[in-house]
């Protein structure tokens, strides 16, 4: 890489971090950097982000539909160097796939069904696996040069993936306490109307969740949204509160569960 290519390089970094530091999609910026990648790593033709869940391989980020079927064959066959590197924490070259053995049916599928050759992938540093794969069209396609180059961009790579994780996180917590509000203002809503104390509404909810089969933050906004519970089916309505829990003070509430 020259010095122009370098600044340019550079450029197009800071530029990424300063959208991201504004309203920019993470997402987007996971795809710019795998195209960044095959723009400016020698022998880099696609790339793309593979991050392992529940045991299972998933594209986060392609560059095109040819570096989707490679990892898709991975995926398929539970096996390569992507794969191998999101799980083991290491980076691996392979330098021709017609002529390798540590994963036999991957690079069998890869040489028969796909233009590329080679591979070069890097684990990245995040709190999930996960592996940048950049994939060549010649055997041997990446030089130490480009070896260094790509380095660069695993960095980069990694620190979008603890972004996005950091995202996801958030994400999920703002879900799991507006769930909680939920819960808590159907709460309110049914001791109000029924008369019962806060652990009777709850047993009120779960028994309409388990019998409904909903989700019980979905039988709670039900409750906020109507001011009652749904129906349930008659063969599973009960007939007191106490039956399911008694009040504070021990005497039992009749309370109709319609």
């Amino acid at each position: 890489m020259d010095t122009n290519e370098m600044l340019e390089l550079s450029q197009e970094f800071a530029a990424l971090g300063a959208e991201l530091h504004g309203d920019g999609d993470n997402q987007a910026a996971l795809r710019r950097i795998v195209e960044l990648a095959v723009k400016h790593v020698e022998g880099c033709g696609w790339a793309s982000i593979t991050a392992i869940r529940g045991g299972q391989g998933q594209s986060v980020a392609v560059s095109d539909q040819v570096a989707q079927q490679v990892d898709e064959l991975q995926y398929r066959f539970a096996e390569g160097p992507c794969m191998a590197a999101a799980e083991n924490a290491s980076n691996y070259l392979l330098f021709d796939v017609e002529d390798d053995q540590r994963w036999p049916q991957f690079a069998k599928a890869a040489a028969a069904q796909t233009p590329i050759r080679s591979v070069l992938a890097f684990q990245l540093t995040a709190g999930r696996e996960v592996a940048l794969n950049l994939y060549g069209e010649q055997p041997g396609a990446f030089s130490s040069e480009a070896i260094d180059t790509a380095t660069i961009f695993a960095a980069h790579a990694s620190n979008l993936i603890a972004l996005n994780e950091a995202e996801d996180q958030a994400a999920n917590l703002e879900a799991a306490l507006e769930s909680s509000r939920t819960i808590g203002v159907a709460l309110g809503v049914l001791m109000s109307a029924r008369k019962v104390t806060q652990e009777q509404a709850f047993t009120l909810l779960r028994v309409a969740s388990q019998n409904l089969h909903r989700k019980l933050r979905v039988v709670a906004a039900e409750v906020v949204e109507t001011g009652t519970l749904p129906d349930l089916p008659a063969s599973s309505k009960p007939a007191k509160v106490s039956e399911l829990s008694a009040s504070a003070d021990g005497v039992p509430v009749e309370v109709s569960s319609g």
